[in-house]
């Protein structure tokens, strides 16, 4: 019986295939996923490989460029003629064949991504999550365009019962034609927008390791890295989100936001990638009519820089030579923020429909550039979320000015002065000399992030890297004052172990780290076991602040 359980469960993981000739490869791959809940066979060849494909369905290959006999894209090829992995997404990763050209032709033979040696486990994780994602979602409208098939032959064969049948079958097959199409373009679109904060991650992190460059650079550096790496986090998710955009769910987070820190770092990062692109026949002007030093103003700063980043990366797309300008004007009770370009300008039809979905300008000679054609609509959702509206004024051959405004709700001085001094006056006064935690946590690394973090609290700390580890010290040592539980910990979870806490020191306080930020249910659960959650990444300010309401008060 418990055989036939674990069978059951086998059958509902995601089938993966990952294709090296290098053994070692094929088990470090394996172990990089070991925390992803799937299935994984492994072939040391293209021809086992193919072999392996035909007897089962995947749901996504990992598949190696440089092998004997059959290279990694002759066994693409071969494939896509196995009617069942005619459309199974296939990410190819090489150590050798890095160039563009390879990455070119990778695309050209149907796969979805391209990843260089050594990887980096958490963007491929990251990847392989996302594609599996949309793997299940597209098994799922296969399904639905079989139904509707079904249906058809059925309304076919009674088709003399009434015309008004015929005329709901044809708006059916209509949706599902639309939605396989938005499909496969969305996944375009995550190969795409994944790719920019991964290139500013690897990029200015290669910069650091410069020994010519300034203290104040590395800094600088290290910013921009941040940066990036909370942009990619928040594609990832917007991926996974996708419905909810669609559905105008997606989350907004006001908050106090410098429009000059903002545009500033903008115009710097995009004067790199002017650079990174051989476009510095272009000038890049930012224009911001305020004399103060600051501009704050209550809004989403991560969302407003995404719009004026699709604003700006389609002004760099569609101009050649000349000059971009971007910034903002005060008027009245809003902002009015622009980018202008002397670009090839957008025809008078193609300006009533530049804002919807997929729609890119087709009616010029030069205009046939890569994209996705979700930058404009996407922006417009995210500006009218934030209270604006958004348009466009153009004339071909001439440049366009792209226009969005805001609400402008100032930041109170009492609001700007916190704003600017809470971390550090906060951070400071964190002292728990006398104070010991329990960390539990599987991933050494994790830990050592904790260690740095709560360093200058002075407070002891104790380490468990299973649940039943965490468990026995909870039991060994009464003067423990906290634990931090990791969810995915090895032979009993966190969930499991902080209900056993719980049973032996009912009163002991407990943070639950998880990294199911978008799983309201898990959510739900986590929070009726213990006295607070924090999602990963961790934010230093949100656990230092939520550590602070148990370890600041004194217990009998």
């Amino acid at each position: 019986m418990a055989e036939k359980i674990v069978n059951q469960e086998m059958e509902k993981l995601h089938h993966i295939l990952i294709v090296d000739d290098n053994k070692l490869n094929l088990i470090g791959l394996k172990t990089i996923l070991n925390p992803i809940p799937v299935k994984v066979d492994m072939a040391e060849s293209g021809s086992a490989a193919l072999t392996m494909a035909g007897s089962n369905r995947y749901s996504l290959v990992l598949l190696d460029v440089q092998m004997p006999e059959m290279d990694g894209f002759e066994t693409l090829i071969r494939l896509r003629m196995i009617p069942q992995h005619e459309f199974t997404p296939v990410i190819l990763h090489s150590a050798v064949y890095t160039e563009d050209q390879f990455k070119i032709k990778g695309i050209q033979t149907s796969a979805v991504d391209f990843i260089p040696k050594p990887f980096n486990p958490d963007v491929l994780k990251a990847k392989v999550r996302v594609f599996l994602n949309l793997e299940e979602n597209r098994a799922k409208m296969e399904s639905l365009i079989e139904e509707l098939k079904i249906k058809n032959e059925l309304l076919n064969l009674e088709i003399q019962k009434g015309i008004q049948v015929a005329k709901e079958l044809e708006v059916a097959r209509s949706e599902a034609e639309k939605a396989s199409e938005y499909k496969s373009q969305l996944l375009v679109n995550m190969s795409h927008e994944i790719r920019t904060p991964v290139n500013s991650i690897l990029g200015f992190a290669d910069l650091i390791t410069n020994p010519s460059i300034s203290q104040q650079e590395k800094e600088k550096y290290l910013r921009y890295v941040s940066t990036s790496s909370h942009n990619l986090l928040f594609l990832i998710d917007e991926i996974l989100e996708q419905s909810r955009l669609e559905a105008g769910e997606l989350k907004i987070n006001i908050a106090p936001a410098d429009l000059k820190d903002l545009c500033a770092e903008l115009w710097d990062y995009f004067e790199n990638i002017k650079q990174q692109t051989g476009k510095d026949n272009i000038s890049l002007n930012l224009e911001i009519r305020s004399s103060s030093q600051k501009v704050l103003i209550n809004t989403d700063r991560q969302r407003l820089r995404q719009v004026l980043s699709n604003l700006l990366n389609n002004a760099f797309k569609y101009t050649h030579s000349g000059q971009i300008s971007f910034g903002f004007l005060i008027k009245d009770s809003e902002l009015e923020f622009f980018v202008k370009d002397s670009g090839i300008g957008i025809s008078p039809d193609d300006i009533t429909r530049i804002f919807n979905r997929f729609k890119r300008a087709e009616n010029h000679s030069e205009a046939r550039t890569s994209g996705t054609g979700l930058g404009l609509s996407i922006s417009k959702n995210l500006v009218e979320l934030l209270g604006g509206r958004i348009w466009v004024e153009s004339e071909l051959d001439k440049g366009s000015v792209f226009r969005f405004t805001l609400p402008l709700t100032p930041v109170t001085k009492l609001h700007e002065t916190t704003f600017q001094s809470q971390e550090a006056e906060f951070t400071d006064s964190l002292k728990w000399p006398g104070k010991t935690l329990l960390v539990a946590e599987d991933e050494r690394l994790n830990f050592l992030l904790m260690q740095e973090i709560l360093k200058p609290t002075g407070i002891n700390i104790l380490w468990a890297t299973t649940g039943r580890e965490a468990i026995q010290k909870v039991t060994d040592h009464r003067e423990i004052d906290l634990v931090l539980m990791d969810i995915r910990m090895p032979d009993i979870d966190g969930y499991q172990a902080t209900q056993m806490i719980r049973s032996i020191r009912p009163s002991l306080p407990l943070i639950i780290l998880t990294a199911y930020a978008v799983d309201a249910e898990k959510n739900r659960r986590l929070i009726e076991v213990s006295n607070e959650f924090i999602t990963k990444p961790i934010n230093r300010i949100d656990l230092l602040r939520k550590m602070s309401l148990y370890l600041n008060i004194e217990r009998g």
